[in-house]
This record gives structure tokens, C-alpha cells and sequence, in this order.
């Protein structure tokens, strides 16, 4: 018996919540399109040619700041948890721009945007002397 009772309690709630708060509108795709995407695609650009040609001071204008999280996936598919390898920005920069020169360029771009919130996933290929990488 008691729960019947909270049946028409339930229904008088959802009645009386506004058309918006009921039906949520769900885009049909995120794909990030026009000049939000022409921008991310330019910073992408960047972030290669910046690498590419060990330019430093161009690949620190993409930063936020330096305190921002590097981490990398080893060959074992864990995720690194030694702050000394890439964990910490002073060790990614040692690594990309003290280390052997490399060509990069990125590859199965998916740029998905909700709003001013973009997600990009990609493959990066890093191409030296020794060979070729990917991740």
C-alpha cells in the first residue's frame, strides 16, 4: 500500500517540471566543424611543426602552463607512473626536444566538440634516422 502512494506524488513532480528540464535535445554527432575546427586543426599543425623542428619557445605558446601532465603508454598498455619519465612537463622536454631530431605528423584525426569542449584523438607517427614510431 505505501507505495502506491507515492505514485501520484512522482507523477505531480514530473508534471510540473518545465518542457526543458523533461526533454533534453541530444545533437545527432559532435563532429567539430567550421572555424572552431579550422583553429584546432592550426594548433595541431603547430604542435607538429613545433616538435618537427625542435622549436621550443613555439611549442610552449600551446601550453597552458608547464605544470600540466605528460604521460605516456609503454608497449605493456599501462600508462607510466614514474614521474621521472613523462609524467611531469621538464621531462617531456628533455625527451622531444634534447633528444635524436624526428618528423611528426598525426594521423585518424577525430575532432568531437560539445560547445566551447573539444576531444581530439589521433595517432602520431614520429619518423627519425632509426626508423618510424606511433602511439
Amino acid at each position: 500500500m505505501p507505495r502506491l502512494s507515492l505514485i501520484p506524488l512522482l507523477l505531480a513532480i514530473s508534471v510540473s517540471l518545465p518542457a526543458a528540464a523533461r526533454a533534453v535535445s541530444i545533437p545527432p554527432q559532435f563532429d567539430s566543424v567550421g572555424t572552431d575546427r579550422k583553429a584546432i586543426e592550426a594548433l595541431l599543425a603547430t604542435y607538429t611543426n613545433a616538435v618537427s623542428t625542435k622549436d621550443e619557445a613555439l611549442f610552449e605558446t600551446l601550453l597552458l602552463n608547464a605544470s600540466i601532465p605528460f604521460s605516456g603508454v609503454g608497449s605493456s598498455g599501462v600508462a607510466s607512473r614514474d614521474p621521472g619519465v613523462t609524467n611531469q612537463y621538464q621531462a617531456f622536454r628533455e625527451g622531444v626536444f634534447g633528444g635524436s631530431p624526428f618528423t611528426q605528423r598525426f594521423q585518424d584525426i577525430h575532432i568531437q566538440q560539445d560547445g566551447p569542449l573539444a576531444s581530439v584523438s589521433l595517432v602520431f607517427v614520429n619518423t627519425s634516422l632509426q626508423g618510424s614510431s606511433w602511439g
